[in-house]
């Protein structure tokens, strides 16, 4: 075999299959079942196709499930109900709002439209925190090898001399102890309380004290609120612009905001409210949990007749709100970092040298 036919064998034409399904991976079958869809492909083909070109072997496993359902007769939307832990409620709302009004090809196109934001958004958060990340695991490695590794050669030097130390030295001496002795421990430690954190946050308390908690802090609680305004603006336009009506929005809204149990609670007031007959500006307005500016926006919506169009303009807004505000904290990260990792260096070295100085002192 020839360099060439190799080369040729080994084309890069699909990429390396994986497991799990990833946000990349619903953003994939949207986007080709709409493509498909809006080409004339029917339905239960398109499902096929795209779980054939999906690069999740999960996702084929699911789309080929959807699509027996799909071809047993029942709907898309009844069929996706299954799986509602990988898609979204207010997705599998709108494939059905597209199969009852025979649009499912715009529909899609829409719901494709924000998955894509959603992606982009992601994205720009994780990258932003990359590198503070990086910064941070390199600053404790460096303070942890210290305390471990070369604060003990000099603790064993202390010892011989018999000098008397000063307190910041035998902080530093004391630390070190702790970390040679209890590190294993500590590390163990570390990971168990990050395991059984992430299982609370998990619950509702835990959900709901640390939501509020956020909510209150400087800096994320602004960024928490922008990003639930986008969140909220996005998905009302979305699905009131495809024909779903405004109660039904609201119980969907409660679906999508459900890892947010003080947002979810606000849109149940809202909903009771509205039900009552209220106003959805002032129903949002009772929470004080929406800007001023997103309940004048609604309320003028409202008024107008022309609520989608009107969430629509504010949408962007907040979506640049909350990129300012990730870059801000992003930046604000890097110096308090380096800050931590120089500080603690310096204050390690000051409590070796110190004595060293007050010995070579004493000889002279």
């Amino acid at each position: 075999m020839s360099m060439d036919e190799w080369l040729v064998q080994h084309a890069r034409v699909s990429s390396r299959r994986h497991r799990r399904i990833t946000l990349d991976d619903k953003l994939a079958f949207f986007q080709q079942l709409a493509t498909l869809i809006a080409s004339g492909t029917p339905l239960l083909q398109s499902l096929h196709i795209a779980a054939e070109q999906s690069q999740s072997t999960r996702m084929q496993e699911v789309l080929e499930h959807v699509a027996s359902r799909v071809a047993a007769g029942e709907t898309l939307r009844n069929a996706l109900l299954e799986y509602r832990s990988y898609f979204e409620d207010h997705w599998i709302e709108l494939v059905g709002v597209g199969e009852a009004s025979g649009n499912m090809g715009k529909v899609l196109v829409d719901l494709n439209d924000q998955i894509r934001e959603s992606c982009e958004t992601r994205r720009k958060v994780v990258g932003s925190l990359v590198y503070p990340a990086i910064l941070l695991i390199v600053a404790v490695g460096v303070v942890v090898a210290m305390l471990w590794f070369v604060v003990p050669k000099f603790a064993g030097m202390f010892e011989e001399m018999g000098a008397e130390l000063p307190g910041i030295t035998r902080f530093v001496l004391d630390a070190s102890d702790f970390i040679v002795n209890y590190g294993i421990f500590l590390v163990f430690g570390v990971i168990g309380g990050a395991i059984g954190f992430r299982c609370w946050m998990r619950t509702e308390a835990g959900m709901r004290y640390v939501g509020s908690v956020i909510l209150a802090l400087p800096l994320l609680g602004d960024m928490a609120v922008q990003s639930a305004m986008y969140r909220f603006s996005a998905t009302l336009a979305l699905l009131l612009r495809s024909g779903v009506p405004l109660m039904e929005t609201l119980t969907v809204l409660v679906s999508v905001f459900r890892t947010s149990p003080v947002y979810r609670d606000a849109f149940l007031h809202a909903q009771r409210r509205v039900a009552a007959g209220h106003g959805l500006a002032d129903s949002l307005q009772d929470t004080n949990l929406f800007t001023s500016m997103m309940t004048n926006v609604v309320r003028l919506g409202e008024e107008s007749a022309q609520l989608p169009e009107v969430l629509d303009q504010i949408a962007p807004y907040y979506k640049e709100k909350l990129n300012g505000f990730i870059s801000r904290i992003t930046k604000l990260m890097e110096p308090c970092i380096i800050v931590f990792m120089g500080g603690t260096i310096a204050l390690i070295m000051l409590a070796i040298y110190i004595p060293m100085f007050d010995m070579a002192g004493a000889v002279n």
